[in-house]
């Protein structure tokens, strides 16, 4: 998330923040992506979370020598976030919260302190959640419920005095379960929406400029690898400044509906239909040559009920995302330019 702010307009951003923003190093307030800063508040929270676990007795040296492991752990993650900032690996984070799933299994399964085992569910939930904020449904689900299964396991027929199976016992197991499975959903949810209200264009519903940036530089890295074409096609529509001229804005953004609508219906399944900007669409044609493009913008053009103009270009060895635009821009005026002529 970028947190940077500048001049008076941004006050009322700033204010959203909280106040706690200002007490941030400048280096830090630079992150931009969400996932990282989410990661650094968690580790921040297991860090104050291990210097109160240290008032407690530990049960055995392992255990002793576990939460300075796990302390430890979580100061570099926040090290390594200090210096790398927004090209921090999520990985590294996901591999941390394994570690403290598995830790926690130890804890809670073969724990007989029931302070300890109280202190220790509530910190459960939590990691569920930062994983299914984070990464897929699958992953999360397959990470989570083993480590729980194996948890309860472990309480149940080797922990000391088997104390989860006590009343007590048995209302924490069920507030882990009912804790766990909320937080899986609601941050799957958070997920969901986080991505979809980042990556839309809320007028049209099309794929917005943040997220064309995002899913084309993965369509382009998959090409460099596999050698399987990629094309991609420009298109903007012809005397949209009229549109809105004579009918308003109101008209133009009808307009644009439905040129979104009739692209989305009229490309294929995996193609990618995408708002550059104004009136300005992107589509991207993965498996797809630009002659076969051609033909099949070509085909859409010619069942639209609007006019608008287009050009296509494909992928080279060396492209980006905007370069391969660039050339799909530059082909769609020497288009116009024929055209004009034709009609001239």
């Amino acid at each position: 998330m970028d947190t940077r702010f500048r001049g008076k307009k941004d006050r009322r951003a700033r204010a959203a923040v909280g106040w706690w923003y200002r007490l941030l190093p400048p280096r830090v307030r630079a992150i931009k992506r969400p996932e990282v800063a989410v990661t650094g508040f968690i580790a921040c929270f297991f860090i104050l979370f291990y210097l109160i676990n240290l008032t407690y007795d530990f049960e055995s040296v392992v255990r002793e020598y576990l939460g300075y492991v796990r302390f430890a752990g979580a100061i570099l993650v926040l090290l390594l976030i200090y210096i790398k900032l927004d090209r921090f690996p999520l990985w590294i984070g996901y591999l941390g919260a394994l570690t403290e799933l598995v830790a926690f299994g130890y804890f809670v399964g073969l724990s007989s302190d029931f302070e300890q085992i109280a202190f220790r569910l509530q910190e459960f939930p939590l990691i569920t959640l930062y994983l299914a904020w984070l990464f897929g449904p699958r992953l999360v689900r397959g990470t989570i419920y083993p480590v729980l299964a194996g948890t309860l396991y472990l309480a149940y027929f080797y922990g000391p005095q088997s104390g989860m199976a006590l009343h007590s016992g048995r209302l924490n197991v069920l507030s882990l379960l009912l804790l766990t499975i909320g937080a899986s959903v609601i941050g799957s949810y958070v997920k969901a929406r986080f991505h979809y209200q980042s990556e839309v264009d809320e007028l049209t519903g099309a794929v917005n400029r943040r997220g064309l940036q995002l899913r084309g530089e993965l369509l382009l890295a998959s090409f460099q690898r596999s050698r399987r074409p990629l094309a991609a096609a420009l298109l903007d529509m012809d005397k949209f400044k009229a549109i809105n001229d004579e009918g308003g804005h109101e008209a133009g953004d009808r307009a644009l509906k439905a040129l979104v609508a009739h692209l989305e219906a009229s490309t294929r399944r995996n193609d990618l239909v995408a708002r550059l900007g104004g009136d300005e669409f992107v589509i991207l044609f993965p498996n797809t040559t630009r002659t076969q493009a051609q033909l099949l913008m070509a085909r859409v053009q010619g069942s639209s009920s609007q006019a608008w103009s287009f050009g296509v270009a494909q992928a080279r060895k060396d492209d980006n995302l905007s370069t391969m635009i660039l050339r799909a821009d530059r082909d769609m005026y020497a288009s116009k330019r024929d055209r004009a002529a034709r009609e001239g």
